[in-house]
């Protein structure tokens, strides 16, 4: 488990693996109409899974709990989506791709640490090892591969809430 109120990126290894957020104990996603159902892990909700090819440490800390461009994290986008934040457009071309700006993606970031802990677990078969997860705890914000029925209206909230429009 990693906490990013006690632990430093350390613990998190320099390898591939899967990882698994959860909502740090009495916090709550932000307020969207829909409230989720969460399984748990450890007596935490958890909220979404992820794997990293390269290294846990660089994609769950240094992307993820510290990032400052939801252009490179899924979870970022979704959380900041949840928030209302503005998106921006991350290239010059009209792709789709955004981030936030520099003051929401500091929030973002003060709201994760304080908020949400990580589990993790260094694998090389981490692609198979995701799809268990996402089918065992169903995580809302895991939209691409969740084929579970519950949840489904929040992450078609959630999948509306992400597209970027001009």
């Amino acid at each position: 488990m990693f906490d990013p109120l006690i632990n430093c990126e350390s613990v998190l290894e320099d390898k591939p693996g899967n990882y698994i957020i959860c909502l740090r104990k009495g916090s709550k996603l932000p307020k969207t109409g829909i409230i989720p159902n969460y399984t748990t892990l450890e007596g935490y909700e958890v909220i979404y899974t992820g794997i990293t090819s390269k290294s846990l440490r660089s994609r769950d800390y240094k992307q993820h709990f510290t990032g400052n461009n939801a252009g490179s994290s899924t979870f970022r986008k979704s959380l900041g989506s949840l928030f209302g934040y503005k998106k921006i457009q991350r290239d010059k071309e009209a792709n789709g791709k955004y981030k936030f700006s520099i003051e929401d993606e500091k929030k973002l970031s003060d709201w994760m640490q304080r908020n949400l802990i990580l589990f993790f677990m260094t694998s090389e078969d981490y692609d198979n090892i995701e799809k268990d997860i996402i089918d065992y705890f169903n995580p809302p914000l895991n939209i691409k591969g969740n084929k579970n029925k519950e949840n489904k209206e929040f992450r078609n909230l959630l999948s509306d809430l992400r597209k970027f429009t001009d």
